[in-house]
């Protein structure tokens, strides 16, 4: 007979020792087997539409009191981002050839001055075409571009520069309003430069900051300022800064993160209900995708049974333990939401060992509050275990999520460091993954939901369906 330690499971955890893990075990089938009747009435609650996102011509992402005063401590006069997230963040406008293979089609300028406007420094027809559709704002200063046509007329001045193009008109009495909109926003702009570089130039002489210290997010902006005679100082703190804004949201971006939970929680559930019909992690990624894109989201990855590939494929059989962690997206801001599907009865020690995390989970969230460090959340979690009498290796890993599933400064791995150690804050969305990470266990097993601190305490942005659902 293979012996408790052979079998990968240690004896502390085949026991399950502990009174209140007992009483929550036996608590665990009852509460599973109402999951998709819950799971059944929040899907259904949620209209399996795409939301209307029109506030977002008018309603501003950016928090630019906060990301100033972030300046102001780096000392920066000036920030310029053409990464696309950090672009979207600051304008509403995701560059749409950066969604195409491209790099650089925006360029957004924001100055430490609260009197000098946001700036953005576009092409000229793709600001026509692609950026004015979604944007009523009037509060900024455009400065586009189009292509050098010959040479300066003075070595090392800016060359003439195309004619800035917009589509004709075949008819002026039938334009519709999006087309008088068009040309409405358009004739608000700067007349073209020659490329992005000449165009980024005279934004910042307009902007007053030519000889001033300015924060980038990319390299290439440095090349760009550099070749045109740029006279101040240069620093790549521009995407630290941006990241560290997002960690607490604005009122419009807590909507979008509760249109991009809410959504993806009702696709999650909704394909998880059918995973013994579908039979297998494919078709479960596949229906996740589905029903994400039905409400309006677009997925990015589904983790099913510990793996996130499409690659590989596996068969759900009875008796089966497979966890999920389904991330999708509503106009770039994420959902991301984690449960444990049980395929029939699993074995009993991956039910004890789904109970405990649950009760971890729980315990976590209760105590969640502003000024708790992310160093102090796997602590919870692993107490708990070990009050149970548990041996799970769990990570309890917090991360804030955004624009991005893990949208906090120092994200880079090409630079080894230590994480920072962020500290919870009013209006900050994150998310505490609790996978199991222990092969042989009989099963996989995950929980998460998406979290708001507010008002002293965290709160979840979505419904909470129960931690596991059995079909």
């Amino acid at each position: 007979m293979m012996d408790d330690n052979e079998s990968g499971i240690s004896r502390r955890q085949a026991l399950v020792g502990g009174a209140g893990l007992a009483a929550a075990s036996a608590c665990l089938p009852a509460a599973a087997a109402k999951a998709s009747e819950h799971a059944s009435a929040s899907a259904d609650a949620l209209s399996v539409s795409p939301p209307d996102l029109d506030f977002l011509r008018t309603d501003a992402l950016m928090d630019a009191d906060r990301l100033r005063f972030l300046m102001r401590e780096a000392g920066l006069d000036a920030l310029i981002v053409t990464q696309p997230a950090n672009v979207f963040y600051l304008t509403n406008h995701w560059p749409q050839l950066d969604r195409m293979g491209f790099d650089g089609s925006g360029i957004a300028i924001l100055c430490a001055d609260p009197a000098r406007p946001l700036t953005v420094v576009m092409h000229a027809f793709l600001y026509y075409y692609t950026h004015t559709p979604e944007s009523e704002f009037s509060d900024r200063e455009i400065f586009t571009y189009t292509n050098p046509i010959g040479a300066p007329e003075v070595e090392g001045e800016e060359p003439p520069s195309a004619e800035a193009r917009v589509m004709e008109v075949a008819d002026g009495g039938t334009l519709t309003s999006l087309d008088r909109h068009r040309l409405l926003m358009f004739g608000r702009t700067q007349p073209p430069s020659a490329d992005a570089t000449w165009a980024m130039r005279k934004a910042l002489h307009s902007l007053g900051v030519w000889q001033g210290r300015v924060g980038i997010d990319h390299l290439g902006l440095e090349a760009g300022l550099r070749a045109r005679g740029f006279e101040g100082d240069i620093t790549s703190q521009g995407q630290d800064i941006v990241r560290t804004a997002r960690l607490t949201k604005s009122p419009t971006e807590i909507r979008m993160m509760r249109l991009a939970s809410e959504r993806n929680v009702a696709a999650a559930i909704t394909a998880a209900r059918s995973a013994r019909e579908l039979g297998s992690a494919r078709a479960l990624r596949s229906a996740f995708f589905g029903e994400a894109g039905r409400r309006g989201n677009a997925g990015v990855f589904m983790v099913i049974a510990g793996t996130s590939t499409e690659a590989l494929d596996r068969e759900f059989t009875d008796g089966m333990s497979v966890s999920i962690d389904c991330v999708s997206t509503c106009r770039f801001y994420h959902g991301d939401f984690g449960r444990t599907i049980f395929i029939g009865e699993p074995p009993r020690t991956v039910q004890r060992a789904a109970s405990a995390v649950s009760t971890a989970w729980s315990e976590i969230r209760e105590q969640l509050r502003p000024g708790m460090r992310f160093s102090e959340i796997p602590r919870i979690g692993r107490a708990t275990l070990d009050r149970l009498g548990v041996d799970l290796n769990v990570s309890f890993r917090p991360h804030s999520v955004g624009l991005f599933h893990t949208d906090q400064p120092a994200t880079s791995l090409l630079t080894p460091a230590a994480p920072p150690d962020l500290v919870l804050q009013e209006n900050m969305t994150l998310s505490v993954d609790c996978p199991v990470f222990l092969a042989g266990l009989g099963g996989t097993i995950h929980l998460e939901d998406l979290m708001l601190i507010r008002d002293g305490r965290a709160e979840a942005i979505h419904d909470v369906p129960p931690p596991v659902i059995t079909v």
